[in-house]
């Protein structure tokens, strides 16, 4: 698949496998000959762990206490880190505007979000208990990019030592190299022969987002207490 070619918006992905238009996904074609269609990172994760961690090495046992940690740090993940630094990057790096307001929110719930990190990693050496398992793999690559959001994890020193362990494992930085070098990182968004590649990226993100909110483009729905200064009240 050729993200650079918007593949994920062709209509065979969309109709075979995934409705929603987006990456990651999964086809897994079975020894029988039959196939599994997984989409979305969280179901992806769980999904590769049930079928190819069998010993448990990068997981907790299903039904376990351990696991539901394991489940809870995922959706944290998916609900909120990376939807909430996914909004600072365009705020903060695509928005072809000016919006104060923007980044002012999400900057500060990136903090936030980041302090509940923290916290975590100061009574557990993994998110999820005593080892490495999926859930930190699901929350490092945002840690990984957090200045690109415009996030500074100097004032979090447990998340960046944490996250800069991993960064050191050999099965990650292979990973970081897949397809490409990894461009994002706090040290490449820095790096001077790095800024071509995000001015293209810029650009590229920006059309996207351009692209599919005319499409989708609405009125809003007004309400009667809309515009209201509630802290003058």
């Amino acid at each position: 698949m050729d993200m650079s070619k918007d593949e994920t918006h062709a209509d065979w992905f969309v109709a075979h496998i995934n409705p929603n238009g987006k990456a990651p996904a999964i086809v897994h074609v079975k020894e029988d000959g039959t196939s599994v269609t997984v989409w979305e990172s969280v179901a992806c994760l769980l999904y590769m762990a049930d079928v190819f961690d069998k010993e448990n090495r990068l997981s907790y046992p299903n039904g376990t206490p351990e696991y539901y940690t394991q489940l809870s740090w995922l959706t944290w993940q998916a609900a909120g880190y990376g939807p909430m630094l996914g909004q600072a990057a365009h705020f903060n790096r695509y928005c072809p505007q000016d919006v104060a307001y923007g980044k002012w929110r999400y900057t500060a719930e990136c903090r936030r979000l980041h302090d509940v990190l923290e916290k975590r990693l100061a009574t557990s050496e993994f998110v999820a208990g005593d080892r490495l398992t999926v859930a930190d793999i699901a929350i490092f690559i945002y840690t990984h990019s957090a200045r690109w959001c415009g996030a500074d994890l100097a004032e979090f020193p447990r998340v960046r030592a944490w996250r800069d362990g991993l960064a050191r494992r050999p099965a990650f930085q292979q990973a970081l190299q897949v397809p490409v070098p990894y461009g994002f990182s706090d040290a490449a968004v820095v790096d001077p022969a790095n800024q071509d590649f995000l001015k293209t990226m810029r650009k590229w993100g920006t059309q996207g987002i351009k692209g599919s909110t005319e499409s989708w483009k609405a009125e809003v729905v007004p309400l009667p207490s809309d515009h209201a200064n509630y802290e003058e009240e």
